[in-house]
């Protein structure tokens, strides 16, 4: 369970002059909205009265932002770091749905779930956010028709991606649900994972040693390669083929020559 804090500062605050103050907001305002989309779309009169409820917080690594069955308190922000939000199966097995980074809120699908959360936030690395009380949040949903229509796009998107999990889940081979994932973490020729083998597997449904198998699989066809830091995309054609199930790879028997198309 996540330690409760009081959504807003106690105690005497110091002084400071009005104009710092004002100072103040506008940079964290200007701040915000580089950051996030989200914030881009409130006036300026709802982002002055947003600010003063913002608080910061730090999360270590591997620190619980929160846990399935408590009650919202907070929706957060992500100025640094990663944050995982899965399940978690009745055998213990932990089922990814997505990772949030940089300008991406967490917690605020509670507003859809009812009176108790549904899914696990983790911080995957050290991580900075800024947290406004759960109420205070969906108040603003409420009265600002610009961050209301944004929200309902995100959760679209969102909505979106966990179709295309499961229907990957349903008609890919593991190879091609692996691919998939490469593929939307190409940045330029790099691969960047961010996650350990684990961590990926319990994104596409699968274990580590399948995931690793796999990996090893594509550097020998030469769609990848390793690097210092993780993979390059060497053959982006032949990644898509796999993704698609064009061809077809094992995790089970090492490659031997060209990979051949699965029987049909």
């Amino acid at each position: 369970m996540t330690s409760v804090l009081p959504c807003a500062p106690s105690g005497p605050q110091r002084p400071r002059s009005r104009q710092l103050q004002i100072d103040t907001y506008l940079r964290i305002a200007r701040s915000l909205r580089r950051i996030s989309r989200i914030m881009n779309v409130l006036t300026d009169e709802e982002l002055d009265r947003l600010i003063p409820l913002l608080t910061e917080r730090r999360f270590a690594s591997r620190q619980l932002l929160f846990s399935a069955g408590e009650v919202p308190e907070r929706v957060f922000l992500l100025l640094k770091g990663r944050v995982k939000l899965y399940h978690t199966s009745d055998n213990g097995k932990e089922v990814i749905i997505d990772i949030a980074a940089k300008g991406d809120l967490v917690g605020d699908v509670a507003i859809l779930e009812g009176e108790e959360h549904t899914i696990y936030a983790r911080a995957l690395e050290e991580t900075v956010v800024v947290a406004i009380c759960w109420d205070d949040f969906f108040y603003l949903v409420q009265h600002s028709p610009g961050l209301a229509f944004t929200m309902a796009e995100i959760m679209a998107r969102r909505l979106s991606g966990v179709q295309r999990t499961l229907m990957n889940l349903v008609s890919k081979p593991v190879s091609g649900r692996l691919a998939d994932a490469l593929l939307d973490r190409v940045d330029g020729d790099d691969v960047r994972l961010g996650l350990t083998h684990e961590e990926l597997g319990q994104t596409i449904g699968t274990s580590r040693e399948t995931v690793t198998a796999l990996l090893s699989r594509f550097v020998t066809l030469g769609a990848i390669e390793h690097t210092d830091d993780g993979y390059r995309l060497v053959d982006e054609e032949l990644l898509r083929k796999i993704a698609s199930g064009a061809v077809a790879v094992s995790p089970r028997h090492p490659v031997r020559g060209q990979p051949t198309a699965p029987k049909s």
